[in-house]
């Protein structure tokens, strides 16, 4: 296993002097893949959070992890953050503890976040994308390397690490959660896996095998999309001029024009209306604008002129281009309810904050929703006129939007009662 580990770094091409921020739960996967990172000689640090779920079971874990970095000399990250009142539970703790993981990474100039994912991880991700519809892209399982984050272990399957930390003597926890079935994911684990194995006992196996076999078919897919639209392609400053073609399926043109935003219901749609020339269909950063015999794909910028930047300083007051007031408060017992103030879980929110006007494909999470919701249909569902679009401005913490002035706060960054850290942004019309 040790080899394998460190092929996969030579395989991806990232050097082991690198700077390796590590996530570390205390349970068998992550315990497994800090001592294998260790001894293959890598530099890493632990970053860990106590959700203070379990209590003692929680506090034990922290500990665990704690010491044993300890002992190793290497150097330790805590997030005690308590969750509570969530809708779900699992997608808080996510946010919060990939938030965490990026602040660290940020501060602390770590180069790669390594997280603990193993095959197992990726046969239920098969399993459930699967059921809820996915196409092959979802059906892939999880990259083993997306930007700055890396996933060693997911050659290595959970018997496989389970016998590694009884034959190396790493100390790890059980998380009582994972029995709970209420959850999609466990369902799967526990309800559905262990009767599909005693039925077919090369399940983990034969689930491996498709999923690469996918990822395979899914370069290809791509490789033969991009060979037959290539020759329709010119490409022209920053617009590209796409030449429809009959011999060209709807499908080939979606799995193309997919990778710019746009969803299938949108290309159907735009090549059985043959549209007129100055139609168009938008993704989030793109617009596809009919012109003549041609379909021009041209990124959606805002006019430079309009475009105005500011970064705000921790307990900074600003007049240009807006006058925000901005100050750190402790406990508040009541919320106040004005469109002109955001109030925000200071804990969250990492400085220098920015200030910039919307741009088109900008998203936030609004309060009390679940999901991302676009920053133009907000400002839409306002009937905010087009004059008035144009001097809206939001204010960013680690490139996510917190607040559409005077307007929307983002669910993630809101204030909960009894909040020791609040920051305070005044907006003075």
């Amino acid at each position: 296993m040790l080899n394998e580990f460190k092929n996969f770094f030579e395989v991806n091409k990232i050097s082991k002097n690198a700077r390796f921020l590590i996530g570390v739960s205390g349970g068998l996967d992550s315990m497994v893949v800090l001592d294998l990172a260790i001894k293959c000689g890598l530099n890493p640090a632990v970053a860990h959070v106590n959700y203070q779920l379990r209590k003692e079971e929680s506090d034990n874990d922290a500990e665990r992890v704690r010491k044993f970095c300890e002992k190793q000399k290497i150097p330790f990250h805590l997030n005690k953050n308590g969750l509570k009142d969530c809708k779900n539970i699992q997608i808080a703790a996510r946010e919060i503890r990939y938030d965490f993981f990026h602040k660290l990474l940020n501060d602390h100039q770590y180069d790669y976040i390594i997280t603990a994912h193993h095959k197992n991880d990726d046969h239920e991700t098969f399993l459930l994308n699967a059921l809820r519809g996915s196409g092959i892209k979802g059906l892939k399982g999880i990259p083993p390397h997306r930007k700055k984050i890396i996933r060693p272990a997911l050659q290595f399957t959970k018997t496989q690490l389970h016998e590694y930390a009884l034959n190396n003597s790493i100390p790890f926890g059980n998380d009582s959660s994972n029995s709970i079935s209420k959850y999609d994911r466990n369902f799967i684990r526990n309800e559905i896996l262990p009767i599909v194995t005693k039925r077919f006992e090369n399940t983990e196996h034969g689930l491996s095998t498709s999923i690469d076999n996918l990822k395979r078919d899914y370069a290809l897919l791509n490789e033969l999309v991009n060979k037959a639209i290539h020759p329709l392609i010119t490409k022209k400053g920053e617009n590209l001029i796409l030449k429809p073609s009959g011999e060209i399926s709807k499908d080939c043109w979606f799995y193309y024009l997919n990778q710019f935003g746009f969803n299938y219901n949108q290309i159907n749609s735009w090549i059985d209306q043959n549209s007129q020339s100055g139609k168009y269909i938008s993704s989030d950063k793109y617009k596809l604008i009919k012109n003549r015999e041609t379909w021009i794909l041209s990124p959606i910028e805002l006019n430079q002129d309009d475009f105005s930047f500011v970064k705000l300083h921790e307990n900074e007051n600003i007049s240009n281009p807006l006058t925000l007031n901005c100050k750190s408060l402790n406990m508040m017992g009541v919320l106040i309810k004005d469109k002109n103030i955001g109030l925000f879980n200071k804990k969250l929110l990492r400085f220098p904050l920015v200030l910039r006007k919307w741009e088109h494909g900008d998203k936030i999470q609004p309060l009390g929703m679940k999901g991302l919701k676009k920053v133009s249909d907000i400002l839409i569902d306002k009937k905010i006129s087009i004059e008035e679009k144009k001097n809206i401005y939001v204010v960013l913490s680690r490139d996510e939007i917190v607040w559409i002035v005077g307007h929307v706060v983002s669910e993630k960054y809101k204030v909960i009662l009894k909040e020791d850290l609040v920051y305070k942004m005044i907006l003075t019309t």
